[in-house]
């Protein structure tokens, strides 16, 4: 028991994740929105920023609400509407009376539209269908797609603004016809988990996994994007020996490389969803 929990404590200071936290192309709209000399470039930042389905996209977007410039406060309002994370609220209601009437009616326009979802629930603004989840990685074990599969389903579900359907089709009925004036739109995503290996380094283990999602746009099925994610973390080999927490190692490191595929997945969403 005393070696398991060493190895978890092992695995938590040790687990690293090949891709980075924010999604390719979120540091440089945050950049711009803060940096950028023209206000117009931090306007079309801010904007892109609230249709990026990433809650990173929240703080930049709050502190742009006391930028110089009085159109980039208002996209950051707009910006927070459209991301629909009512965390945003507190930095919304800072802001009511700001000195610019076109900002003043944004930001009531956007805590009232946070409040209502807060009472409601938000409406998403794509809808996720799982599809198949393989094992490719050579490592013989069904649990491996299952985990793929569970992991994959919570971590898509907590990006602002999607929904994950489920697996049975069941839930509140959602439009989504394609076309037709408010409906949401559909994106499959299929997944694989490639690699999931130990790989020896002097007298300590590491393992590795990645994993790539496929997006597909519905109803025709047609790829729209690939993401991939990567994570690998090191145990001795004392702590390797130990099956319980060489079972939890391989678990938290698949886990890692299937958070590390979706922080990457905003972006893709949005094209194969055609946003």
């Amino acid at each position: 028991m005393h070696s398991s929990r060493r190895a978890l404590l092992s695995l938590a200071l040790l687990l690293t994740v090949s891709s980075a936290v924010a999604t390719p192309g979120l540091d440089e709209l945050v950049d711009q929105l803060k940096n950028a000399s023209d206000f117009r470039v931090r306007v079309s930042a801010a904007l892109q920023l609230g249709k990026s389905l990433t809650a990173d996209a929240a703080a930049p977007l709050e502190a742009a609400l006391d930028d110089s410039n009085a159109s980039v406060r208002a996209a950051a309002a707009a910006a927070l509407k459209n991301l629909g994370d009512q965390a945003a609220l507190p930095a919304l209601q800072a802001h009511r009376d700001d000195k610019s009437e076109a900002v003043r009616a944004q930001v009531k326009a956007a805590i009232k539209s946070l409040e209502e979802e807060r009472l409601t629930g938000p409406k998403p603004k794509v809808l996720i269908k799982l599809g198949v989840m393989k094992n490719e990685s050579g490592v013989k074990s069904k649990r491996i797609e299952s985990e793929l599969a569970d992991s994959s389903r919570r971590k898509l579900s907590a990006l602002p603004g999607v929904k994950v359907l489920a697996a049975d089709g069941g839930g509140p009925s959602i439009d989504v016809n394609p076309g037709k004036p408010n409906s949401v739109p559909m994106v499959m995503v299929t997944g694989n988990v490639s690699e999931l290996k130990a790989s020896r380094e002097g007298r300590s283990i590491t393992y590795s996994a990645s994993v790539e999602y496929v997006l597909h746009t519905m109803p025709e099925q047609a790829i729209a994007a690939k993401v991939s994610g990567r994570a690998s973390a090191t145990a001795s080999e004392r702590e390797a020996g130990d099956s319980a927490a060489l079972a939890e190692l391989r678990r938290s490191v698949l886990d890692a490389a299937i958070a590390s595929a979706v922080r990457r997945t905003p972006p893709a969403l949005l094209a194969a969803a055609r946003l």
